[in-house]
């Protein structure tokens, strides 16, 4: 019993902390549906943000200016490069190819702007968490917290605000979208940048938890798109439970196997599960 416990709770914190990412990457490419391979990397230079600033302006403040940062990087990626590339028939191939370049641009300018190659992120503690009697920081148990709280927040948004049904509209039907005056190319933009806040929260809790450095990105970005595959590509409900699943099955495999059966595990869970059902667990309408 005490075993299936610390899997599940230790499960549920590293869910929680991929679930960030995962839902950035749903929202982009759930509304756009373009794939951003560089969305780790943007969520790094929040995290680094947040970290620079935070002896000059406090640690609260600071996590505020790096999601802004990257909001304002996705915003203005979707606007100035991918809407237009997209009105240009670019397929994934080639998304792909400009999104993975992008990211290694960024890699360069973080060891240009930020030359320490490894950080922590020092977030306000908030005491342990029990759950069935294993104990934790608070903090590893508050990603997941934020993540459920932001996938309610943009299904609240959807069903009650102007902008969600521009959401909804723009995902359904572009063309039509377009035909009765949604500025479907401010949505992308919009999207985009929340999509990259979203994945700045992700890579500062991990910074928090852990470290971050330049391979952190990659590392956020790949898992995430492979587990939003899992749940079907721009399904957030979907990103959100394969990224628990997922995170349960690291944390089993990791203690009765061992840390090098994890990737093992994982990765063959990943094959079984899309021979099985291509379009992810609980489908998606895209293909990536």
């Amino acid at each position: 019993m005490d075993i299936f416990a610390t899997g599940m709770t230790f499960g549920l914190m590293m869910g929680g902390i991929l679930s960030l990412t995962v839902l950035g990457i749903s929202v982009v490419y759930g509304i756009t549906g373009v794939p951003n391979f560089a969305i780790g990397l943007i969520g790094v230079i929040g995290g680094y943000t947040a970290w620079y600033f935070t002896a000059d302006i406090g640690i609260t403040l600071a996590i505020f200016l790096g999601i802004a940062v990257c909001f304002g990087i996705g915003f203005l990626l979707q606007i100035i490069l991918l809407t237009p590339l997209s009105k240009k028939g670019a397929d994934a191939t080639l998304f792909f190819i400009i999104t993975i370049s992008l990211g290694l641009i960024l890699q360069g300018l973080i060891r240009i702007v930020f030359p320490k190659p490894q950080i922590s992120i020092e977030l306000p503690r908030i005491g342990n968490i029990t759950i069935a009697g294993v104990s934790a920081d608070g903090v590893k148990f508050l990603a997941l917290a934020v993540a459920v709280v932001t996938l309610v927040l943009i299904r609240f948004l959807e069903r009650n605000s102007k902008f969600g049904k521009m959401l909804q509209g723009t995902e359904q039907n572009l063309k039509l979208a377009k035909l009765i005056g949604i500025n479907t190319s401010l949505i992308f933009a919009l999207s985009h940048g929340i999509g990259c806040s979203l994945a700045a929260v992700g890579a500062i809790f991990w910074g928090s938890i852990y470290s971050l450095n330049l391979s952190t990105g990659w590392n956020l970005a790949f898992t995430g798109y492979i587990i939003a595959v899992i749940g079907g590509i721009g399904n957030i409900w979907g990103g959100l439970l394969s990224a628990l699943v997922m995170g349960f099955v690291i944390s089993f495999a990791g203690y009765f196997l061992g840390g090098v059966w994890q990737s093992v595990v994982l990765y063959s869970i990943v094959i079984l599960v899309l021979v099985i059902r291509p379009r992810g667990i609980l489908g998606s309408e895209r293909s990536i």
